[in-house]
Order: structure tokens, then C-alpha cells, then sequence
């Protein structure tokens, strides 16, 4: 059963990446495409990040590379929460 949800979060994290990116196509204009293209960025290296640890079998989340993850997560939230607090600034 683990082993399914491993594969069920790269897929889940795949799907979400391809949503933002066909949002931030429809809205490539507007400032709601550049967060989903963001979005979208954040959800192909969760993709990518998953994947390894799933179908490599890479330890991604012991020692140092989880504080990597961790100060990434925490660099994409800084980055989508200044950008959300500028555009509604903005407006």
C-alpha cells in the first residue's frame, strides 16, 4: 500500500503541474499567469523531487537534501506570497 501512494503522489503532483501550466497559458497576459507559471514550476520540482525518491529510491527526504527541500518549499512560498501581496496591492 505505501508503494502505491508513493506513485500516487508523483502523479498527483505530474497532474497539478499540468493544470498551472495550461492555466498560466490561458492567462499569460495577466498576473494570474505568472503565479501559475510559478505554480507550475513548484509542482514539476515536487514532480521531479517525489519521482526520485519513488522510482530511484534516493533518501529525499534525510539529511541534508531534506533541508534543501525544505529551504525550496519555504523560497516558493516567500516568492507566490509577495507576488499575491503585489498584485493585490495593485489593485
Amino acid at each position: 500500500m505505501g508503494e502505491f501512494l508513493q506513485n500516487m503522489y508523483v502523479w498527483l503532483w505530474a497532474a497539478l503541474a499540468i493544470l498551472m501550466i495550461i492555466v498560466g497559458i490561458k492567462y499569460r497576459h495577466e498576473h494570474q499567469g505568472l503565479l501559475a507559471v510559478l505554480m507550475a514550476v513548484f509542482f514539476i520540482f515536487m514532480t521531479v523531487w517525489y519521482g526520485l525518491r519513488t522510482f530511484a529510491g534516493y533518501p529525499m527526504f534525510e539529511g541534508t537534501l531534506n533541508i534543501i527541500f525544505r529551504c525550496i518549499l519555504g523560497g516558493f512560498l516567500v516568492a507566490l506570497g509577495l507576488i499575491y501581496w503585489f498584485i493585490r496591492k495593485r489593485k
